[in-house]
């Protein structure tokens, strides 16, 4: 197949996104760097290698890498708005804009309609429908809610004052005395634009992140600005040593893509493993040892399996259940070394992964926190990053163990009660 090319995303006070020119559709989900062999097989693995070798360039400053580089907060919830190019009427919405039957707010009588069982979740609506109209000059952008004023908090960390918000899994703090920190206090929500759409329709919608702060009027009750991340000159680079593990692993990454049978084994083992992944993920681990993963994912279907078996009421539908199990696992030993391989690859994947997010840590300065089962908090590097190519290809490199555990830990329903 043909190799990408890619633009990549930076990141600096969270989580990093650029979205690839042109392409359509609201985004909704990226897929993690080790998690795309499982769902694009070969050709994910290709893609994988295409944004690490681009990544790669970064590191060592190379200029004809083309990066444009943007930040992605973690904001919550992600809010579509502007002027419907159906109608020119200013609405607001979630992600939900791009379902069968969107909910479009155009008034407040609409936000309640739509969403009057999440109080939390109308709050922030509202103020956005309130606020915003004046804010945005024409067009649709997506953009993270950060704060609206009921979210805004003091903390003291380490003897300096700051205002602080959490929108979802990160505490942000900002220095009450530094002209953000005035701004943020002053304003009514916060919020971050980082995609523009255009289109005839909402159901028809291309999109950019060539997004600029110029394009947004400044209003005394909103902090509202770009995602782009405006100085890289404090970028790490790869020392010499440094650069000859990345290239050791690279190599390591393709021996071992080379030795999986990727067609041999069932779209359901693929999806099975990618599920159980995200299950050791959830219980603070990861693929160490791929023959004891191994044991692990077999002993994990059999109990879900079993699960699935003992809810059916008729004896014939718990039969035809326990022969598809019982296949499975037949198939399971059979292929055992392709699994084998499939979860040394997703390791190697993984630590190759972590290599990357320690140099862009490295360059971060900014105060994020996680806040502790006693309150406190606990200074912690940006949720990830993210690179996406101009096919609409999108990577996410996070440090799940520490991150999407938290964001698992989460509930929706929590967060815009």
């Amino acid at each position: 197949m043909n190799q990408p090319t890619f633009k990549s995303y930076y990141k600096v006070g969270s989580f990093l996104l650029k979205e690839a020119e042109g392409s359509e559709g609201i985004i909704k989900h990226l897929t993690h760097l080790e998690e795309i062999i499982l769902t694009r097989k070969s050709e994910g693995l290709n893609i994988a290698l295409s944004f690490i070798n681009e990544l790669n360039k970064i590191f060592k400053g190379h200029t004809d890498s083309k990066v444009f580089t943007t930040v992605k907060w973690d904001g919550a919830p992600a809010v579509i708005c502007g002027i419907n190019p159906e109608n020119n009427k200013f609405f607001v919405s979630t992600k939900s804009v791009a379902n069968a039957n969107p909910k479009v707010n155009y008034t407040q009588e609409d936000i309640q309609t739509n969403h009057g069982n999440a109080p939390g979740l109308v709050q922030k609506l509202s103020a956005a429908l309130s606020i915003l109209p004046n804010v945005i000059k024409q067009g649709v952008y997506q953009g993270d809610f950060m704060f609206d004023k009921k979210d805004l908090s003091m903390v003291e960390h380490e003897g300096v004052s700051y205002v602080s918000f959490k929108p979802n899994t990160i505490t942000y703090a900002v220095p009450t005395d530094s002209e953000l920190g005035k701004k943020i206090q002053q304003s009514d929500i916060g919020i971050i634009f980082h995609t523009k759409y255009s289109g005839p329709t909402l159901a028809k919608l291309t999109k950019s992140s060539d997004v600029n702060s110029a394009e947004f009027n400044e209003v005394p009750n909103a902090w509202v600005d770009d995602a782009k991340f405006k100085d890289v000159s404090g970028m790490a680079s790869f020392t010499e040593d440094e650069e000859k593990v990345i290239t050791e692993q690279i190599q390591k990454v393709q021996a071992l893509g080379k030795s999986v049978k990727w067609n041999d084994i069932s779209e359901s083992v693929y999806a099975g493993l990618n599920t159980f992944i995200n299950t050791l993920i959830r219980e603070g681990k990861f693929v160490t040892n791929p023959e004891e993963s191994f044991d692990q994912f077999v002993a994990w279907y059999t109990n879900r399996a079993n699960k699935e078996i003992e809810k059916l009421k008729t004896e014939k539908g718990k039969a035809q259940k326990e022969a598809a199990k019982q296949e499975m696992l037949k198939s399971l030993n059979e292929k055992k070394q392709t699994v084998l391989d499939l979860l040394d690859l997703t390791k190697a994947l993984e630590q190759l992964k972590m290599l990357f997010i320690k140099k862009y840590n490295d360059a971060i300065k900014t105060k994020q926190f996680l806040v502790q089962s006693d309150g406190s908090l606990k200074v912690t590097n940006p949720e990830g990053y993210v690179a996406v190519d101009h096919q609409g290809n999108m990577i996410k490199l996070v440090d799940r163990l520490e991150f999407s555990r938290a964001n698992f830990s989460v509930s929706k329903g929590e967060k815009f009660q």
